[in-house]
């Protein structure tokens, strides 16, 4: 085993080819199973309840654009298998790449926004069939809480920023909580958020 190699705090997104290997909801996925520790690509498709077969083009495709990297191998039954582990902690995208004036701008931007909900929808349904499954083969029933909430609502400034402030403190909180399994009653919980500011086109408004 290589100690030294170990992901970087942060890794910056600066082309839209990486940003849409990164916003693939399967791949992303893949990056928050390996976040917290290496695996092979076995270990990663038992946990999403896919077969390997269906992993090693986008395992390819993470490795190719430095998303993962190789840090060790294993040899299991005479088969060499490599195991894998995220190369930064944290992707950020380059500023350059938001920007409405270009094309490319504009769909970067579109891929970033979008990546979130579908990972999270993909994440839903798993989960809920996971689940399921578990029970079927008795696994204990405890009811465990789901919140999914769209509204909209008018806010002066003023409480917009302070409702936000408020987020943040509830995202801070969520962050402190730390990616350990090993108690017996610990499970993942995952948080999604998207608050913004919505407009509509004004019809009124004649365009030059």
């Amino acid at each position: 085993m290589n100690e030294e190699i170990k992901p970087a705090p942060v890794m910056m997104i600066k082309d839209l080819e990486t940003l849409k290997i990164l916003a693939d909801p399967l791949r992303n996925q893949i990056l928050e199973i390996l976040a917290p520790e290496k695996l092979t690509v076995t270990q990663i498709a038992d946990k999403l309840g896919l077969v390997p077969s269906k992993l090693y083009y986008h395992i390819n495709l993470l490795e190719k654009h430095g998303l993962i990297q190789e840090v060790e191998t294993v040899v299991k039954a005479n088969i060499i298998e490599k195991i894998y582990w995220i190369t930064a902690y944290e992707c950020r995208m380059d500023e350059n790449l938001c920007n409405f004036s270009t094309p490319q701008g504009r769909q970067s931007i579109q891929t970033t926004m979008v990546s979130p909900i579908e990972t999270t929808r993909e994440d839903i349904l798993r989960s809920l069939e996971a689940r399921a499954t578990a029970l079927e083969k008795g696994a204990e029933e405890h009811p465990r809480q789901v919140v999914i909430f769209r509204e909209i609502r008018s806010m002066t400034d003023q409480q917009a920023d302070e409702f936000a402030a408020r987020i943040k403190t509830v995202l801070e909180d969520f962050e402190q909580f730390e990616e350990d399994d090993s108690a017996t009653d610990a499970h993942k919980r995952a948080l999604t958020v998207a608050y913004y500011p919505s407009f509509y086109y004004d019809p009124n408004e004649v365009s030059q």
